[in-house]
């Protein structure tokens, strides 16, 4: 298999939702979405002239996933990168003790992510944070790659 482009693996798995996948193809290097209803139209008999033609191609490609799954390796869910967990390994490497200490009392129970993103903006603090988080997400997705011996680039 060629290197795999590790940006297109970080994508993937940023780009999961609660009802879709996301599935690095072995045999191409592709990265590929798969939606839970694409995947269950997929496995029944319905007729494909009532949908729409990007909603017809979803399924065709999820009929080729169900046929081949040993073709597929699933990325990491979005719930095996732990953002809460990155937010205060975050703010714990900020050198100012004002900012640490703000951050850390936004944190701190529900709605904790907006209060975070309002603080970030308050200190100037957001390209450093996204910086940050985008490090985070690359480390687990070379974790993933190594893990599953895939080569990347």
């Amino acid at each position: 298999m060629m290197k795999v482009d590790l940006k297109k693996i970080v994508e993937g798995i940023e780009f999961q939702g609660d009802e879709s996948q996301s599935y690095l193809k072995i045999s191409s290097g592709e990265v590929v979405l798969f939606a839970d209803e694409a995947i269950a139209a997929a496995k029944s008999d319905e007729d494909l002239s009532v949908h729409a033609e990007w909603y017809r191609e979803a399924i065709v490609q999820a009929r080729e996933f169900i046929n081949n799954e040993d073709d597929y390796i699933p990325l990491p869910s979005k719930y095996e990168f732990h953002e809460y967990s990155v937010m205060e390994e975050f703010i714990l490497s900020l050198p100012i003790e004002e900012q640490r200490d703000e951050l850390l009392s936004l944190i701190k129970g529900k709605g904790a992510f907006a209060r975070f993103k309002h603080g970030l903006e308050r200190f100037l603090l957001q390209e450093k944070w996204y910086q940050y988080r985008d490090q985070a997400l690359a480390a687990l997705a070379k974790g993933w790659c190594r893990d599953n011996g895939i080569e990347f680039q």
